[in-house]
């Protein structure tokens, strides 16, 4: 471990490319179980660096409650803005079934065209966006004539947001983490290794 702190950049690389994947899979507007697959291996890489941070070492009290005081709001805010994508996730996303049984998720609005409010009214007995879309208007390529292109737009722009933010507080932490993990009890995991 100590040999991949010292070489920060590729040790970031190494863990973009193992969770990576994760990362793309939060927007990816596809299957839920990869998006909750993604959550849960963000979360463990976290916390694994959490505890680790939180159990190593005595250094200057001051630094050491502020580095931690900080990695603790970054990790509130991640965990605060995981749970506002999820949010924008449900209410702002479509699943629709193909014809292969493949299930896959398509940014909605949240206002209904003209159109879209005459045939729910002709309709009664469709409740769900995947029924309006398959019965009404054949396809998710159609989703314009569904939802205003605003309100689609907003929805797209609210997912957009709270990705990047999520990618931000992440790599954040992230880094804060290794920083003081490598600086601060780089020689005594080394001797323990030893």
């Amino acid at each position: 471990m100590i040999v991949l702190l010292k070489y920060r950049a590729a040790f970031i690389a190494v863990l973009f490319g193992l969770f990576g994947g994760a990362l793309s899979k939060l927007l990816a507007i596809d299957e839920m179980v990869f998006y909750y697959a993604a959550l849960a291996s963000i979360i463990g890489l976290v916390v694994n660096l959490m505890v680790s941070f939180m159990l190593k070492g005595k250094w200057n009290t001051h630094v050491k409650y502020s580095l931690k005081a900080i990695s603790g709001i970054l990790f509130a805010a991640l965990i605060i803005s995981l749970y506002w994508h999820t949010k924008f996730f449900i209410s702002g996303t479509f699943a629709f079934e193909n014809f292969n049984n493949d299930i896959s998720y398509y940014i909605k609005g949240s206002q209904y065209t003209p159109i879209a409010q005459r045939f729910l009214k002709e309709n009664p007995l469709i409740h769900s966006d995947e029924d309006l879309i398959r019965e009404g208007f054949g396809s998710p390529a159609e989703k314009d004539k569904v939802w205003t292109q605003e309100s689609i737009d907003a929805n797209w722009l609210k997912l957009l947001t709270s990705y990047c933010l999520i990618v931000i507080f992440f790599v954040a932490l992230i880094s804060l983490l290794i920083e003081i993990l490598l600086s601060k009890y780089g020689k005594s995991t080394k001797k323990l290794m030893f």
